[in-house]
């Protein structure tokens, strides 16, 4: 497996590093906090230069208060004062854009905390870097709180939990941190880090600002589950179509219902507002989702959701849902040739290809009596990420 380390307290030689089987490092990029000294706070553009030069990664961290004196502590404004100095430092030392930065959460905090400092203080930190490059140094619970809140879309795990039966690797997590201080590196105490996704924030791997960067945190494929699926016939696939479940639910908790034969009903997908998807139906087959319409469309539900929302709950509780599924419909329209646009209920009912909902096949085909995905979704914005993630 890829391990990486960190270390704070003095600068390591590169070839030293190499020699001991490490990849690379997770660099700190904050000052030394008054009354501490530490050697490798924050890495500068030397050193860094010779770390790649021996072929070592490099993944951009940030922390500078600890304990009592926690960034976190100071809430939206001190994640973006903080965040600037992530954001300078990182450049002077060589950093590429399109990375992420990983903010501190070096605690086990409680959800009293999260609510009211520890999520303020990371959207602060993404009105600076940017909420796609938002990463976040926590233990598992406070991941699942990230996901659930939409704050951060990078994750390095620790194990300051209190609960070992929890620090076990995250799915959503890109690195995690298994062993502190219990060896050295020329004399320099270190910590070692699991590498658990192929791009975990190394800056080797910066994109090109042209190519979009996937929403989806985690996509499981559960095809073949579901009974709840026919063949297409030979029929083209002309349409993407969006749903609301009208009701509570998980992208997990809504496929295990579709995967009940007596449900009765199915969805290509399910997602959710933490970046989960679930495959549940293979879009080569038909889904049993607009009754006449299913050999001929692709269907998505957005769990939890309803088509009751206002446009600010739609934001509030399903934005990164709603990214997920731009992204899956670029792919989509890729895939059965057609093209990436939203379309109205006349053109859904004239056969034109495109996204639209339920609602207007309702309409369009005169088929059936449902509404979703409702008058307030924000098309607008799903029109701006279809347009992202499709280049166009």
């Amino acid at each position: 497996m890829t391990q990486l380390i960190d270390f704070s307290a003095a600068l390591i030689e590169p070839a030293d590093i190499r020699a001991a089987g490490f990849a690379g490092v997770v660099g700190y990029f904050s000052e030394s906090r008054p009354g501490t000294n530490f050697g490798a706070k924050p890495l500068r553009r030397d050193y860094c230069d010779r770390l790649r030069a021996e072929g070592l990664e490099i993944v951009t961290n940030y922390q500078y208060g600890k304990g009592p004196t926690a960034d976190w502590r100071g809430g939206y404004d001190g994640g973006a004062r903080h965040a600037e100095t992530a954001l300078r430092l990182h450049f002077e030392a060589g950093g590429p854009g399109y990375r992420p930065l990983y903010a501190p959460v070096d605690d086990n905090p409680t959800l009293d905390e999260w609510n009211s400092l520890i999520a303020p203080f990371l959207r602060g930190w993404a009105s600076v870097v940017g909420p796609e490059w938002t990463g976040v140094y926590c233990n598992a619970r406070c991941i699942d709180w990230a996901l659930e809140d939409g704050v951060g879309q990078w994750f390095w795990q620790h194990n300051w939990s209190g609960d070992p039966s929890i620090n076990g690797d995250h799915p959503a997590a890109h690195m995690h941190q298994i062993e502190i201080d219990q060896r050295e590196i020329g004399g320099v105490g270190i910590d070692v880090n699991n590498v658990l996704k192929p791009d975990y924030g190394q800056w080797s791997a910066a994109r090109d600002p042209a190519t979009p960067v996937s929403p989806i945190s985690r996509e499981d494929d559960q095809t073949g589950i579901s009974p709840n699926t026919s063949s297409r016939g030979g029929a083209p696939v002309l349409w993407f179509l969006l749903h609301t479940q009208e009701g509570n639910g998980t992208a997990q908790s809504l496929a295990n219902y579709l995967q009940n034969p007596n449900s009765g009903v199915s969805y290509h997908y399910t997602d959710d507002n933490t970046g989960t998807v679930i495959d549940v139906v293979d879009t080569d087959r038909a889904s049993w989702s607009v009754l006449g319409g299913n050999s001929r469309s692709i269907n998505l539900c957005f769990a939890g959701s309803r088509a009751a929302w206002s446009r600010d709950e739609w934001f509030a509780r399903m934005q990164r849902g709603i990214d997920c599924a731009a992204w899956l419909a670029v792919q989509d329209c890729r895939k059965y040739g057609m093209p990436i646009r939203t379309i109205s209920p006349e053109e859904l009912g004239r056969d034109e290809r495109g996204v639209a909902d339920h609602n207007a096949y309702t309409i369009g085909k005169r088929d059936g009596s449902h509404t979703d995905v409702g008058p307030n979704f924000p098309w607008d914005y799903l029109n701006d990420k279809l347009a992202e993630y499709g280049n166009s």
